[in-house]
């Protein structure tokens, strides 16, 4: 299981960070999806990534109002 999160404050490119329960986590664009880890792979999150990609806008949405 995995969490997605928005860090407050972060920088940019607009991302959000999914995090699993061991604490391993990966860094998702959100305008590429493109997956930054030195611990996980894309199939590793593959149920986060459907998730992000299904609430893209509402992430982007977030992740700007958290960091403006």
């Amino acid at each position: 299981m995995a969490t997605i999160r928005v860090n407050v404050p972060d920088h940019l490119p607009p991302h959000v960070h999914v995090v699993m329960a061991d604490r391993r986590d990966a860094f998702v664009n959100l305008t590429t999806s493109a997956v930054i880890s030195r611990e996980l792979s894309a199939s590793d999150i593959a149920d986060a990534l459907e998730w992000i990609e299904a609430n893209r806008a509402y992430c982007e949405q977030v992740f700007k109002e958290c960091n403006p």
